[in-house]
């Protein structure tokens, strides 16, 4: 195992992620859900990136979605797959996905070789606890560099994000109080949790940041049973001018 630096760890973390929420939250992405006969966007963003999951019930994907109000979930998912099963929904997210890379990150370089090492990292990243990653990681990948390296991205993101999900439901922090601490009220309005919010939050914070600190921990060693550490900067670095051409 390589011994990557934990600061490419977190820059190629922030990129991917920030990089896939431009893709999940842009107006296009919205639009496309409604002309796909979906009542509202994130009935088509439940419905798509829960999918994999399979014919799962609403309680079965809030578990994993992990950070959104339980209600919220169980109107989404349920609006969701009233217009498409479960399997479909994920597929025409997937190409969705495959899609807006196409539009948007023709002209970056390096897309091959961003999509490369980041299916050397799939590859060798264990599925045990983490099923929403699991279930994107059984998804055929895009042939052109376009698509397939967004495609990688969100695979990384999910993984990502279920290592942070553990890290979050072993500290005893609410979803409300990690919204709270992340960043703020309306974060977590965004994502469906309504006043009144503790207010003794502010103490808990070091929780938080044990929260971060063993998320990229273990994102670390992950990626370090790899990629060396050279190819872990040049993951970060990658990641982030795939960002930088979506702003």
């Amino acid at each position: 195992m390589s011994k990557v630096d934990t600061d490419a760890v977190r820059t190629a973390g922030a990129a991917i992620g920030e990089a896939v929420a431009i893709f999940m939250l842009h107006p296009e992405t919205m639009q496309q859900a409604l002309d796909a006969g979906y009542p509202d966007p994130f009935a088509g963003y439940f419905a798509g990136r829960g999918g994999v999951l399979g014919d799962a019930n609403a309680e079965t994907i809030n578990s994993v979605f992990a950070v959104f109000d339980p209600k919220v979930v169980r109107m989404c998912w349920s609006n969701g797959i009233a217009v498409r099963n479960a399997a479909e929904s994920a597929q025409l997210y997937w190409d969705q996905c495959a899609d807006f890379g196409r539009r948007h990150l023709g002209d970056v370089a390096g897309l091959d070789r961003l999509a490369e090492l980041g299916e050397k990292v799939i590859a060798a990243a264990p599925e045990p606890g983490l099923p929403l990653y699991a279930g994107w990681r059984a998804m055929p990948l895009a042939a052109d560099a376009p698509a397939r390296a967004l495609q990688v991205m969100f695979v990384l993101r999910e993984l990502r994000a279920s290592v942070h999900f553990c890290a979050l439901a072993l500290s005893g922090l609410t979803p409300v109080e990690a919204h709270l601490l992340n960043k703020d009220p309306e974060y977590a309005a965004f994502m469906g949790w309504q006043p009144p919010y503790p207010d003794d939050t502010e103490a808990k914070r070091d929780r938080y940041v044990e929260v971060e600190d063993q998320t990229n921990r273990r994102m670390a060693e992950i990626i370090g049973n790899a990629l060396s550490a050279e190819e872990a900067d040049e993951l970060a670095a990658l990641s982030s001018a795939a960002l930088a051409a979506l702003k």
